[in-house]
């Protein structure tokens, strides 16, 4: 499971030098115990293995972990590429959100979009 991550990632951001790490072991399990919660909805830790966070592994644990494992080098690309690309709109929604997010407000924003066709940039993701 850890060499098809790994693949992934080589693959995913076209670096081939790219070795194992606590990440990518953590990812698979994370993996191994989003599979266990799924069959018998239980974590790793009832089944007597390790789990990524140890006897403190809970569901939301897990939730929280995986959506902490991307690489914010990445994100932080295409967010550079994207942002010219927002009309005013998107533009003015995605500054309150940046400036909640800056300032540490807490809440909920709820957004709804309708499906359109983008045009066609090759720097989209």
């Amino acid at each position: 499971m850890t060499d098809d991550i790994l693949h992934r990632h080589r693959t995913r951001l076209n670096d081939l030098t790219i070795t194992f790490s606590d990440a990518t072991h953590n990812e698979a399990l994370i993996a191994i115990e989003d599979i266990c919660i799924f069959i018998a909805n239980l974590p790793l830790r009832h089944f007597v293995m390790h789990s990524q966070n140890g006897s403190s592994s809970t569901l939301m644990n897990t939730e929280m972990n995986r959506e902490l494992q991307y690489n914010t080098v990445e994100m932080a690309a295409i967010v550079t590429r994207n942002v010219p690309l927002l009309t005013e709109k998107q533009r003015t929604i995605y500054n309150h959100i940046m400036l909640a997010v800056s300032a540490g407000q807490g809440g909920f924003l709820f957004l709804w979009m309708h499906q359109v066709e983008l045009p066609n940039h090759s720097s989209l993701y």
